[in-house]
């Protein structure tokens, strides 16, 4: 009898998703959990990836949140896990999930391992390792972001799912977990509960990934006012860095001019990245001549990205 339901939604190439299948097909609590595959669209898988799973459900191309949906309904098991389908868990990743949601929890949030060889996928995890320090620093975790992260059937029927509205995958799983915190529910932290991933593989990739993030972002900080101030996961320096980098970008242009005002910029831009270069320090030293450029890069996205959702939601 199986009690926990891993549901991993897809869209792709068949074989992207072999990976994360095969990491499930070795857990350390395998012959308690049902495997569910969620197709966001009607085509049939191949008999290899059937037979990694144990419940197979398709439906129309409506976008992770839709596909989450009908995974976690298809199954009765009280406690749902998921993941996605470039993700591989570590072999104890279920048994830590659900071992913190029978202790009381609600729902649970794990961490990526790993993201890449690449510069810029080495500072996308250390930028990921300094949300995960102030997340275990933070009194309450508001987040259960659905690469690694658990809930309990219960809640999950009580809030009604995610949001099928989102067409993306982007910040479907920030809108549940905030409503689950508002209803009560309490989010526990498990950085033992880990998955590999690939992330963005380049400068251009990371940026529009980051533009999106900050576009959706805005949207919906207008249904959760509360959570503009604090997020329990996004650093305040972030905002500093995002509210001194268009100074500092339009300085640079400035310099032969106004070189002192240059010089101001930067280093004030400078030291609002140091906790992200700590975060360097302890993980990736090798980054750290680069996590300035790194931080500003982000920063233009995430701004441009919040000015478009800022627009968006005014035409609205």
């Amino acid at each position: 009898m199986t009690d926990i339901a891993v549901v991993v939604p897809f869209r792709g190439r068949w074989d992207s998703v072999l990976p994360t299948l095969e990491a499930l097909s070795v857990q350390s609590i395998r012959s308690r959990i049902s495997v569910v595959l969620s197709v966001d669209g009607l085509e049939q898988p191949p008999e290899g990836v059937k037979r990694l799973t144990d419940l197979c459900v398709c439906g129309e191309q409506n976008g992770p949140a839709s596909a989450r949906n009908r995974g976690w309904r298809a199954s009765s098991c009280p406690v749902v896990l998921f993941t996605d389908a470039d993700c591989v868990p570590e072999p104890a990743w279920a048994e830590l999930l659900s071992a913190k949601l029978d202790s009381g929890y609600q729902a649970v949030k794990g961490v990526y391992s790993s993201g890449g060889h690449r510069l810029v996928q080495r500072l996308a995890q250390v930028e990921f390792e300094e949300r995960y320090c102030l997340m275990s620093r933070a009194p309450v975790v508001y987040l259960a972001d659905t690469y690694s992260a658990g809930f309990r059937r219960n809640w999950l029927e009580k809030l009604g799912g995610f949001d099928e509205s989102f067409p993306l995958p982007e910040h479907e799983d920030v809108d549940l977990s905030w409503r689950l915190t508002e209803a009560g529910g309490k989010i526990a932290f498990v950085p033992e509960a880990k998955v590999a991933h690939v992330h963005r593989a380049t400068w251009t990739a990371y940026f529009k990934l980051k533009y999106r993030r900050g576009k959706w972002r805005i949207m919906l900080v207008r249904k959760f006012p509360a959570r503009a101030v604090t997020d329990g996961y996004t650093p305040q320096t972030l905002k500093l860095q995002m509210l001194f980098s268009m100074p500092l970008l339009i300085s640079l242009f400035a310099v032969p001019v106004f070189p002192v005002f240059t010089a101001a910029s930067a280093l004030v831009f400078l030291l609002v990245c140091i906790p992200l270069i700590r975060a360097a320090c302890e993980t990736d030293r090798s980054t750290i001549p680069v996590v300035p450029v790194f931080a500003l890069w982000r920063a233009v996205a995430l701004v441009s990205g919040a000015v478009s959702g800022f627009a968006r939601g005014r035409a609205v």
